[in-house]
């Protein structure tokens, strides 16, 4: 996966679902698919462990593909 966006669109997740599943804020999600903030540490760990990878890949997906859709 390149982002976040096509990450969650993969695996058939609306934004709301995610949030849940990672316990971060919908707006917080939104935000981040669109390239409007980074991402803290925590953030990308409760991503991670809600669709159930690693910290490293979410990060790599945060840090490179996010960028290259911006």
């Amino acid at each position: 996966m390149r982002s976040l966006r096509e990450l969650r669109a993969a695996r058939q997740l609306t934004l709301e679902a995610v949030s849940v599943l990672a316990d971060v804020d919908i707006g917080t999600i939104s935000r981040l698919e669109r390239g409007l903030t980074e991402a803290r540490a925590d953030t990308i760990v409760k991503l991670a462990r809600g669709l159930g990878i690693s910290a490293r890949r979410m990060r790599s997906i945060m840090r490179d593909g996010d960028e290259a859709s911006a």
